[in-house]
């Protein structure tokens, strides 16, 4: 009787599957969904379109897709094995995101994009306990339409989809490098290190300060008398 009550459990089990092509489609929807999503609020809220986009090209912001691959991955493993210990998976992806995200733009690039300095039991400003609580209310519910969204997504990874996911990959790559490129460029600029080659040359005439900060709004060097933070709701 209890191996037929396991089976039954095992056969009504939600299916979260997991592929590169469910979670590249994840990535690729969140990045454009959370800057559309951002944006919306800070019309409705503050009255001007405002986005975090973090790639010189196309309105993506990383965070976003990492962070709910991450989510979705999470779920795939914990789902349905205790609310307790989903909600620390999901806060551990969150805060590890912007843990790992804020310590190389401080260490490596002597930058900071958002500061939860003024919160309770916040570490360097990259996390703090409240946005803990947040990252795991968040992806405790994202992890409700996992099932759904692994149905859905599966029906496009085969055939012309297959194409377009490695083509889209590529971009992306090439996106991320390039990004990665330009903002190190911004940062040895910032330091007063000159041009290297035609191609550094190049990047400071056409992707120069002022177009780097209005592309990367709220980055900010260390060492510039800026005060930014991050509104969290209370």
């Amino acid at each position: 009787m209890l191996k037929r009550q396991k089976e039954l459990g095992e056969k009504t089990k939600p299916v979260i599957r997991v592929s590169y092509g469910i979670c590249f489609w994840l990535f690729m929807i969140a990045n454009l969904a959370g800057v559309l999503i951002e944006g919306l609020f800070c019309f409705f809220a503050f009255g001007t379109w405002e986005t975090h986009v973090v790639t010189m090209w196309g309105p993506f912001c990383l965070l976003y897709g990492f962070g709910t691959v991450g989510f979705y991955l999470v779920a795939a493993v914990l789902y349905g094995k205790g609310y307790i210990l989903e909600f620390i998976g999901y806060a551990i992806v969150g805060d590890g995101l912007e843990l790992i995200g804020g310590l190389l733009l401080e260490f490596c690039l002597g930058m900071r994009a958002w500061d939860y300095a003024d919160y309770f039991l916040n570490y360097r400003g990259h996390i703090c306990l409240r946005m803990t609580f947040i990252w795991g209310l968040i992806g405790f519910s994202f992890a409700r339409f996992c099932p759904l969204i692994s149905k859905g997504l599966s029906c496009y990874e085969h055939g012309i989809y297959r194409i377009l996911i490695i083509c889209l990959s590529v971009f992306m790559l090439v996106n991320l490098v390039f990004t990665s490129i330009c903002i190190v460029r911004w940062s040895r600029r910032h330091q007063g290190i000159p041009a290297a080659s035609a191609f550094e040359e190049y990047l400071d005439e056409k992707y120069n300060d002022e177009y780097m900060s209005k592309r990367f709004i709220e980055w900010h060097f260390l060492d510039e008398a800026r005060n930014i933070s991050v509104t969290i709701p209370r």
